[in-house]
């Protein structure tokens, strides 16, 4: 066989080896698919502290995982781990009465994730930071 020969049949062979594994394989994202409650009219920053011992676990609609964020911006969930990818979340805010008013991503910055250790355990957190009266590309950008 010729070296050119060879060379095709390497390369096709490498083709179909790719092509079999991204079929058996796709790429498919993870979403962090949360829906947060706030309290009505809560304007400031808001913790989602994961990992926590004895705290509740989260209840779940449908894909979602429903975080109930106390009257002083946090929450504490059993959860060992946050979701990670493309950012999903919903944002509402919550009356006495359980109604839900969709907040404007306008009014949500996200700030980021992080992680702080209490004697061996991890506790990792998200955090966000929600207004009233700021809402706009800048303030979901960098919080201003």
């Amino acid at each position: 066989m010729s070296r050119n020969v060879i060379t095709a049949l390497f390369g096709l062979v490498a083709l179909l080896w790719t092509i079999g594994f991204i079929a058996i394989h796709p790429y498919s994202p993870t979403s962090t698919n949360d829906i947060y409650l706030i309290p009505e009219g809560y304007e400031g920053d808001v913790r989602v502290n994961y990992n926590v011992q004895g705290a509740p676990a989260l209840l779940k609609e449908g894909k979602y995982d429903v975080i109930p964020v106390g009257e002083d911006g946090i929450y504490n969930t059993s959860k060992p781990e946050m979701e990670y990818g493309i950012v999903t979340d919903l944002y509402f805010y919550v009356n006495a009465a359980g109604e839900r008013t969709p907040i404007d991503k306008r009014c949500v910055c996200v700030k980021g994730n992080g992680s702080s250790g209490i004697g061996s355990t991890i506790i990792r957190h998200t955090d966000l930071t929600v207004t009233r009266t700021k809402c706009g590309e800048d303030f979901m950008a960098r919080g201003e």
